[in-house]
């Protein structure tokens, strides 16, 4: 991959398999987390978690044995609980690593996909990169400022998570902003193109999704 992405925190996430070709996505060196059923995935993908997170309501046996054989890391919470397995790698992510990358699908439940993609939005101030690869989609947060790279297309948009956000500026794409405001639920960041190989997006208050379909 093009990002300057040196030894994040990866989430495995549970649910649908993700793409293939995700695998080309994760840095060497990374930490890798199983997010309880992403254990499953990442073997597929012939990945070898550090740890492996959850209620492991979801994972197989076959796959739960394999991480005791391999001698994983297993931290094991109960199915009640007022977090999400998801929250919960995030919550160790912050104390791994300043840069995080999330897989999944998104074939899966829509309240699910949603409740991702907000959960990643809220964490996105603590960490210096916060990516997501949601199938063939690629998603950018912040709350500072980050470099869209070009991948298979020219796509992406743009739109304000968790709030009103202040002083959006553009660059390098079709329509720039400079010090714009957007709205959550606002359109004025939708299928927006890249002009350049890298574009650069800014926020001076709030948080950021760049969103890029068909990436993979």
């Amino acid at each position: 991959m093009a990002e300057d992405f040196q030894h994040p925190v990866v989430l495995i996430c549970g649910g649908p398999a993700p793409d293939e070709k995700a695998i080309e996505y994760i840095p060497t060196p990374s930490t890798l987390i199983a997010v309880d059923s992403g254990l499953d995935h990442a073997r597929s993908l012939q990945l070898k978690p550090d740890l492996l997170i959850g209620d492991l309501d979801s994972i197989s046996t076959s796959g739960l044995q394999w991480a005791y054989q391999q001698e994983i890391e297993v931290k094991e919470f109960p199915s009640d609980k007022d977090k999400s397995d998801f929250e919960l790698a995030l919550d160790y992510a912050r104390g791994a690593s300043n840069r995080l990358l999330a897989i999944g699908s998104d074939s899966g439940r829509v309240d699910q996909l949603f409740g991702m993609i907000a959960a990643l939005a809220s964490v996105a101030p603590y960490f210096e990169a916060c990516h997501a690869l949601i199938g063939k989609t690629y998603c950018t947060f912040t709350s500072s400022g980050a470099n869209i790279y070009r991948k298979n297309g020219a796509n992406v948009s743009v739109f304000a998570m968790g709030g009103i956000a202040e002083g959006v500026s553009l660059q390098g794409f079709r329509w720039g902003l400079s010090e714009a405001t957007l709205l959550p639920g606002s359109s004025l960041g939708l299928s927006n193109e890249l002009n350049e190989d890298i574009g650069i997006i800014s926020v001076e208050k709030g948080t950021l999704v760049a969103i890029q379909p068909d990436s993979i």
